[in-house]
């Protein structure tokens, strides 16, 4: 007898070869080309988690008073999700295309009790192609909107006022507003985790129109490296001029800070688009 492989049941999505799905496997729609974080995934919550999740307990508030449901755009490995669940009671749609988020995030998920497992949803979907049309009336977007090129960007904020009702609230981290005149590099992070030191050295280049973000990842044993790798990701900055310009097209209207760095934008209802554009 021949064995078939997961997912070769009929009428289910197989993966291509490099760990990503071609189409979305819920819509069925052709994936954009998305970073994937087959690298940084392994160090994410070693450097970034005691960081992350105390910028996400800001976010407590804001998903408590959530009546309807909540989108989170950009998952990640869940570091924000698990307070968006923890603070509401509401359905919440997390979005996460990267194949090796996804995997810790669905991890996390899967230790959490049945009330979690019950309200949530993981959507391995772009934003622009997941179909939940007034089903929130809160989303949250953080560490995405800077990654996406101009034209992917503007998509994404009509793609939030979509799933959000007229009032909603969408909390957004602001992207850089310049390029940076120079090369500059800084250290990110540094974990003991038994006899290893973690850490990552983050060198930034100006390219054209973005910024090309290097992360070298490094383990030291003793003193000595033991392992390296390296990923890219890329970076638009976007100038407060072209933020109220996209804004107001999409719907949307700047009210201030969440936190320091995170953006309160209210979703305008049609009358108030109008007049928010003229």
């Amino acid at each position: 007898m021949n064995e078939r492989s997961p997912g070769a049941d009929e009428g289910l999505p197989t993966a291509e070869h490099d760990g990503l799905a071609r189409r979305c496997p819920a819509c069925g729609a052709v994936r954009q080309q998305i970073p994937e974080y087959s690298v940084s995934a392994e160090f994410y919550d070693v450097l970034h988690g005691a960081e992350y999740r105390r910028s996400a307990l800001e976010l407590a508030a804001p998903a408590a008073a959530a009546r309807l449901g909540i989108v989170e755009l950009g998952a990640g490995t869940g570091l924000v999700t698990e307070v968006l669940v923890s603070a509401s009671s509401v359905p919440v749609h997390v979005v996460e295309p990267a194949a090796a988020m996804r995997a810790v995030l669905l991890s996390r998920l899967a230790a959490a009790g049945p009330d979690t497992l019950g309200r949530v949803t993981v959507h391995p979907c772009p934003a622009q192609q997941l179909g939940l049309a007034a089903q929130a009336d809160l989303a949250v977007c953080l560490r995405v909107i800077a990654g996406l090129p101009p034209v992917e960007r503007r998509s994404v904020w009509h793609s939030a006022a979509t799933w959000l009702l007229p009032g909603g609230l969408l909390l957004v981290d602001r992207p850089p507003r310049h390029l940076p005149a120079e090369p500059r590099q800084r250290v990110v992070g540094e974990v003991r985790i038994g006899i290893d030191t973690y850490t990552a050295r983050l060198t930034e280049h100006p390219k054209g129109d973005h910024v090309q973000l290097d992360y070298t990842y490094l383990v030291r044993r003793q003193g000595r490296v033991i392992r390296r790798a390296e990923e890219t990701f890329h970076q638009w900055p976007l100038t407060d001029e072209e933020l109220d310009r996209e804004l107001a097209d999409a719907g949307f209207r700047l009210e201030g800070e969440q936190t320091p760095g995170v953006l309160r934008l209210r979703r305008l209802d049609h009358q108030d688009v109008i007049t928010h554009r003229n």
